[in-house]
């Protein structure tokens, strides 16, 4: 009779641990997409972003317009550079970034340096097509940097990272593939509406003001050294 009652036990047994491992299933699922949501939130997040108007916004359309699409390209590089430094910084912990705070206004100042030589440099070349040229070539790593150093500037990127990521994930429990997942979705968004200034700008060039490349470059120079002046004062005032 025992046996009897153990036989028609292991049946039952059997669909209970298969009840349990389809709730475990179910629930790994739920989590999944959960996770995903969140993924896709933050992308939509970084992408609408990085696409609002800014400095670095400014300053890849004046070198996309002023020296052609591959000068965009490589201050596009720069900015999605700072930007990832940044996004470690605010993934990392407050106390990586206090041992950062003093360089902070001397890379404000070099970047504030640097883009008023550039703006100089743009505004001596705008009547000179040899210089033009000249400028186009050798100017090529000064437009990385140009990207690079204006988003290290910019240290209220790092406060607004410090405040954005805890929307979306726990930073005391991150993991290194969530982190690498960030960085996609950051290279994605940020170097993808960049080059999309860029080219915008390129074709704006082309379409709208035609030969009129010494004007062109002249604004293009105002504008640079507008940006520098511009992050001295803040620098000074200790904005």
């Amino acid at each position: 009779m025992r046996t009897a009652v153990r036989f028609r036990s292991a049946p039952f047994l059997f669909v209970r641990r298969l009840v349990a491992i389809a709730a475990s299933f179910s629930f790994f699922l739920r989590s999944r997409m959960m996770t995903i949501q969140q993924w896709l939130a933050l992308g939509l997040a970084m992408l609408f972003l990085a696409a609002l108007p800014s400095l670095s916004v400014l300053t890849v359309v004046t070198r996309s317009a002023s020296l052609g699409l591959w000068h965009g390209a490589l201050t596009t590089v720069g900015i999605v550079l700072g930007d990832c430094l940044w996004i470690l910084l605010a993934l990392v912990g407050l106390e990586q970034v206090a041992q950062l705070e003093g360089w902070l206004p001397l890379i404000r100042a070099l970047s504030a340096s640097y883009l008023i030589v550039l703006g100089w440099q743009l505004w001596r070349s705008r009547d000179r097509k040899s210089s033009q040229l000249s400028l186009r070539e050798t100017s090529q790593p000064a437009s990385f940097l140009a990207g690079l150093l204006l988003t290290l500037a910019d240290q209220k990127a790092l406060l607004f990272y410090l405040g954005f990521f805890p929307t979306f994930l726990n930073l005391e429990r991150i993991a290194a593939s969530e982190v690498a997942g960030i960085m996609v979705i950051a290279i994605g968004t940020i170097g993808g509406v960049k080059l999309a200034y860029a080219w915008l700008a390129v074709q704006g060039q082309q379409r709208l003001i035609g030969r009129s490349q010494p004007w062109l470059q002249a604004i293009g120079a105002g504008l640079l050294i507008s940006m520098g002046l511009l992050l001295w004062l803040q620098l000074i005032t200790g904005r």
